[in-house]
């Protein structure tokens, strides 16, 4: 069930689709790298106050579905993801540090979509059947 976030004069129901991508699409994401990232971006979105429904780590990017609160931006959400993730991947793996290029783990882009033109279970569907598409 999809959190309702309340507040003394609103109530907000904010589900964003979020994607971001490693720099230069570098297939650097193996899957224990993977494994560790999905514990940690669930830690910091749970930190922020935001709501996981869907997460599928690509080797070269992520997809997140997740409910956020009001008083967070999109643009401040993603960049507590992509810098702390990077931060703590590059100190747990060491090693990952000479894949990329001036040591930037993260494209400095991302995509996010509300999603209010399609409904919830498509997005959740989409972002777990990654695997199956043909971009893998």
């Amino acid at each position: 069930m999809v959190k309702e976030y309340h507040t003394s004069s609103s109530v907000s129901v904010l589900i964003y689709h979020l994607v971001w991508a490693t720099k230069y699409r570098n297939q650097a994401l193996t899957s224990e790298i993977r494994e560790m990232l999905d514990q940690k971006i669930r830690k910091i979105c749970a930190e922020n106050s935001c709501q996981v429904e869907a997460l599928t780590i690509m080797p070269n990017h992520v997809h997140l579905e997740v409910v956020m609160p009001p008083w967070i931006s999109v643009t401040v959400l993603i960049k507590r993801l992509k810098g702390t993730t990077a931060r703590w991947l590059f100190k747990q793996k060491p090693e990952l540090r000479r894949s990329f290029y001036h040591h930037h783990l993260w494209s400095p882009s991302y995509f996010a979509r509300t999603v209010g033109n399609c409904s919830e279970e498509t997005i959740k569907h989409y972002v777990e059947t990654q695997w199956e598409g043909p971009f893998r």
